[in-house]
């Protein structure tokens, strides 16, 4: 096996976390725990790291500064075996984790114009926001919570105009479609609710705007 350049003997470090090396397999030492790396329902994700796919093999307990540990082994390309989902992790991947709402560095290194449309970008699906979205730079919880929040006003503003005023948002912006404003007033609140619900119980794509809806319907 060829030697992995500028590499301290004893592994590196990927923000907080520890990367320890054992041959072929690696050994990720984190802080917290990293459940999507597990396999869920016959789909083991891939992970890859410094360029190479690994799976996880092995899940330990660790020390008090890194509690959880897991144990990394090559990827069986020559199986035939092809991954489902990847998952990248470097220090992008660490910094979302630990701050689900901070800053990612774009894949491409350039920032896209589609930062412009921010509190729109929340309401797409979440396959656009993990395949569009956060390889261009934007954080995907960080617009699901903008749009929730902008939701949320525009209900509290048409419940206020119609209360009062006997008149609504789209009512004066469009003319006589006084409809529009009792149907924001009727589904605003639900998606936003339950899109920030899912934002603050770990879920890192979000759903757009009542995509919940029908896996809800399905569930049941």
């Amino acid at each position: 096996m060829a030697e992995r350049p500028n590499r301290p003997p004893s592994g590196v470090e990927i923000g907080p976390d520890m990367v320890l090396y054992f041959g072929e397999k690696i050994v990720v030492c984190a802080v917290k725990e990293m459940p999507e790396w597990e396999s869920r329902e016959s789909a083991r994700p891939a992970i890859e790291f410094e360029g190479k796919r690994y799976y996880l093999s092995r899940r330990m307990p660790g020390d008090e500064d890194r509690p959880v540990r897991y144990e990394l082994a090559p990827w069986p390309d020559f199986a035939g075996i092809h991954p489902k989902v990847t998952i990248v992790y470097d220090e992008d991947y660490v910094a979302l984790r630990d701050g689900a709402f901070k800053k990612i560095k774009p894949v491409t290194g350039h920032r896209t114009n589609w930062r412009y449309l921010y509190p729109l970008l929340g309401l797409f699906p979440s396959a656009f926001k993990e395949n569009v979205l956060e390889p261009n730079g934007i954080n995907p919880l960080r617009v699901s919570l903008i749009s929730s929040l902008v939701a949320y006003v525009i209900f509290l503003a048409e419940l206020g105009c119609l209360f009062f005023f006997q008149f609504g948002i789209f009512q004066r912006l469009v003319g006589p479609f006084i409809w529009l404003d009792y149907l924001a007033v009727l589904l605003l609140p639900f998606d936003s609710a339950v899109r920030i619900y899912q934002i603050f119980t770990g879920v890192r794509y979000p759903d757009g705007f009542y995509e919940w809806l029908p896996k809800l319907l399905w569930r049941r």
